[in-house]
């Protein structure tokens, strides 16, 4: 039994080795791709917030977070930033408080749409999983529930953030 926890606590240790090399490595991609440090950061908010999704999702499922759910949560992030990107790439183009909602809405369609694919093809498995897909249920869990998540915080938070930080440069009013 004390080999096991040793054998677990290491397990830990790498996940949160590698989800910390898998934020460095977003922040980097994400600085190249806006040049600039503050709307990466504006994207990379939503990686933290949505493990509240998660949470809920583990929660509403009747699962403990195992380590399925850890690894899910270090995929949850690439996926998340994905939805960030392309709202962040019309919002930034915007002069005005109403640009930003115009913009923002045209947006809506696809990442929602992109977020009710992926969430509908995890569904069986966060609802129906039997026999040996029970280990990967917690996975899924995290992916699934941290989609829905980041996809309201993606739609909502990210354009009133952007907002309240570019608000005086851009003089929006």
């Amino acid at each position: 039994i004390k080999g096991e926890q040793k054998e677990n606590k290491q397990v830990k240790k790498e996940m949160l080795e590698v989800f910390v090399i898998a934020l460095i490595l977003i922040f980097i991609a994400l600085v190249w791709m806006f040049d600039s440090i503050i709307k990466s950061l504006i994207i990379l908010s939503t990686i933290p917030l949505s493990i509240l999704g998660v949470l809920i999702g583990h929660f509403l499922i009747g699962l403990n977070l195992t380590m399925p759910g850890l690894i899910g949560i270090v995929g949850l992030a690439g996926v998340i930033v994905n939805d960030g990107i392309i709202m962040m790439d019309f919002i930034q183009k915007a002069k005005s408080l109403e640009e930003i909602k115009h913009l923002a809405t045209l947006r809506l369609r696809p990442i929602i749409l992109t977020s009710l694919t992926t969430i509908l093809g995890l569904s069986t498995l966060i609802f129906f999983a039997s026999g040996q897909s029970l280990i990967l249920q917690p996975m899924a869990v995290s992916l699934g529930f941290g989609i829905l998540w980041a996809t309201i915080l993606n739609l909502y938070y990210l354009p009133t953030l952007y907002f309240a930080i570019y608000s005086k440069r851009l003089n929006i009013n």
